[in-house]
């Protein structure tokens, strides 16, 4: 086992280089010095090969520093795990021919010796690919946490206005991978929890669909600027937010330029306060009446009980309140809401008329009517 150890040892750097040429040529990532420069390869190669067969020399245990280094290094440089592993296979092809010579070259070496050697190179070769499999992982964990991070900032750069002599807005939106140019949408979606993702992976989700987004988590609130370049991706955004919305979502109007962003949060920020179980994801540009309804909610309110307030004492009051809402969503057909309440026409003329009275409003009288649609909308949103 010491004449194998010893002339492996003498391979050492001759193998390490051997390893590093191998690698090069048979992996395509590994082609471009870009990724990993030709002087790196060949060091961590060399060093994989001297780990290995520094433990032919006795029962002590392996110093695993090199092979974590090596995982740290190629997850920094942004190598795919899967490669790396390649390459570590390709590195114990060699190595298991380098012995195969050896032992062919010298007959005095006992098939005890051989798997004697043969087992502690393998043994080996399990410690420094699990050194260098954690070190690439903690490596990696950490580089998305960072990357997160860093997106979390500019994110909050974007929609806080902040600029800086070297980030203008739109050189924020490139380092997030955003066109400069809009159309864009604001969407703010309610968490579940404090400080919980409300839309869960909803970047990959949209990239998918080569709609290009950025995302920012808020306590109450996860935000995100979105590119939508047609009324075709507008229609996916919101086909995936209602597809995944659970907790009310709200999409501001259509903006150009990325100085409006602050507004389009607000216009958000609006929307979504209007969203409801049966209406998840508002658009502030589709529900007029629906934005009004949450705008300044404690104002709302005293309008609604001084418009609505003598219907408190009715015995049937959630029966007009849904009567007045079912009239109003068939575009005052009442011989439709009639069907939909299956009821005759003249009982929702009688429903109709008890509100008037109690409310002091004419539904014959514009004015009035925009009162009775506003404030029933209040009190469909607030209450």
């Amino acid at each position: 086992m010491s004449l194998i150890g010893a002339e492996l040892t003498r391979r050492t750097e001759q193998l390490g280089a051997a390893v590093a040429s191998a690698v090069r040529a048979e992996i395509d990532f590994y082609e471009y010095a870009e990724v990993v420069s030709n002087d790196e390869l060949l060091e961590s190669c060399t060093a994989n090969v001297r780990f290995i067969f520094s433990g032919l020399t006795g029962p002590q245990s392996f110093d695993t520093t090199p092979a974590t280094a090596t995982g740290e290094s190629r997850a920094q440089s942004r190598v795919p795990l899967p490669l790396v592993m390649a390459a570590y296979r390709i590195g114990s092809h060699l190595i298991w021919q380098a012995l195969l010579e050896i032992v062919e070259a010298h007959d005095e070496i006992s098939r005890h010796a051989l798997l004697a050697v043969t087992e502690r190179i393998w043994e080996a070769q399990d410690v420094y690919t699990n050194a260098m499999t954690a070190g690439y992982r903690r490596r990696a964990t950490q580089q998305a946490v960072d990357d997160e991070a860093e997106r979390a900032a500019l994110a909050e750069a974007l929609f806080s206005g902040t600029v800086t002599a070297g980030h203008s807005p739109w050189e924020i939106a490139d380092l997030l991978g955003l066109p400069s140019r809009g159309p864009y949408v604001v969407v703010a979606a309610r968490t579940p929890e404090l400080g919980k993702h409300a839309l869960p992976g909803i970047g990959d989700k949209l990239r998918s669909l080569d709609i290009y987004s950025a995302w920012r988590l808020l306590p109450e609130l996860q935000i995100g600027i979105v590119h939508l370049p047609s009324d075709a991706a507008r229609a996916s955004l919101i086909a995936t937010l209602e597809r995944i919305s659970s907790h009310g979502i709200g999409v501001s109007p259509r903006f150009d330029v990325l100085s409006d962003i602050g507004t389009a949060l607000r216009y958000a920020r609006i929307a979504v306060a209007g969203s409801t179980d049966s209406e998840p994801v508002v658009e502030f540009e589709d529900s007029v009446l629906g934005v009004a309804a949450v705008t300044a909610p404690d104002v709302n309110l005293r309008l609604a009980e001084a418009v609505l307030g003598g219907l408190d004492g009715a015995a049937d009051r959630d029966l007009l309140y849904q009567t007045f809402r079912v009239w109003v969503a068939r575009r005052g057909s009442i011989p439709e809401a009639a069907g939909a309440l299956f009821c005759h026409p003249n009982t929702v003329r009688h429903r109709l008329r008890r509100i008037e009275e109690y409310t002091g409003r004419s539904i014959n009288v514009p004015l009035d009517l925009a009162e009775l649609c506003l404030v029933f909308e209040i009190v469909s949103k607030l209450r």
